[in-house]
């Protein structure tokens, strides 16, 4: 049985069984420990009851969320830094419970965004149709993002370096004036991602 759960320092010494995937970002220590500080309730884990753990239970996914931006310029929002599951607690759709669980505590106070957002991989097919079956859609594709170098022409596109932002209004966007149709066909450089 799954039970979600705050992320605690001492889950940074589980976590490879979650984050040995291709497609998951692994970051260093002291980048998690920021967002267990900055955003305490927007990280968080889900658990399984594992009679062979010493803790009695294993971590199989988890969620690092933040909000940003302002809300005069219709940026304020919640960022999806990662979500990824465990390849043994895959198709269970336990990452539509974390991003949904995620969307659900910012869309109220304290938080009350206008949007959730994250960056996918224009090659991650599958997360993408995740994705849109909870709602997101393409804002735009940002060129380079994942690159090694910095690009200086948003014209010049590269699925395996590119990133497509995607988003979801929350009900505070009543007019859902922080998403686009056609948002695939807009390119930027990861300079103009900023809020």
């Amino acid at each position: 049985m799954t039970s979600i759960k705050p992320f605690k320092m001492e889950d940074l010494f589980h976590l490879n069984t979650v984050n040995l995937d291709p497609f998951t970002e692994n970051f260093n220590p002291l980048f998690y420990l920021s967002y267990l500080c900055d955003w305490p309730d927007l990280f968080f884990k889900s658990v399984e009851e594992d009679a062979s753990s010493p803790t009695g239970h294993q971590i199989s996914g988890y969620m690092m969320g933040k909000t940003e931006g302002s809300l005069l310029k219709k940026e304020w929002h919640t960022h999806i830094t990662a979500v990824t599951v465990s390849r043994n607690y895959r198709r269970i759709h336990l990452a539509s419970d974390l991003c949904s669980r995620l969307e659900n505590i910012t869309a109220v106070a304290p938080h009350e965004t206008l949007f959730v957002d994250l960056f996918v991989k224009v090659t991650n097919t599958t997360a993408r149709i995740l994705y849109e079956k909870l709602g997101y859609s393409v804002y735009r594709r940002v060129v380079g993002y994942y690159g090694s170098t910095y690009p200086t022409d948003r014209n010049k596109l590269s699925d395996d370096d590119d990133a497509f932002d995607m988003r979801k209004s929350l009900p505070r966007d009543v007019d859902n004036e922080t998403v686009r149709k056609n948002g695939e066909k807009v390119y930027v450089l990861p300079a103009e991602v900023a809020f």
